[in-house]
């Protein structure tokens, strides 16, 4: 089954449960500053930006997946 979203909006809001989580993880690590806004656009921009066609549980599983030292680092360089 496949399933399409008519914006992008409406796909960063399908995936906010899991970057709601993923962001939680990172406050459980003490990385408090650190949002879901800032966890959607380091992989947006470093691991979706060339995907084609990806699946929805991919896009979870790399969002809960994420290297916590790899997001820091990106929203630091990216102030």
């Amino acid at each position: 089954m496949n399933i399409e979203f008519e914006s992008l909006d409406a796909l960063h809001h399908r995936l906010e449960p899991a970057l709601m989580s993923k962001v939680q993880d990172l406050k459980r690590n003490d990385c408090v500053d650190v949002s879901e806004n800032d966890v959607w656009d380091f992989l947006s921009f470093t691991k979706w930006i060339h995907a084609e066609n990806l699946l929805l549980h991919e896009m979870v599983d790399d969002i809960l997946h994420a290297d916590n030292d790899a997001i820091l680092k990106y929203k630091e360089e990216n102030r």
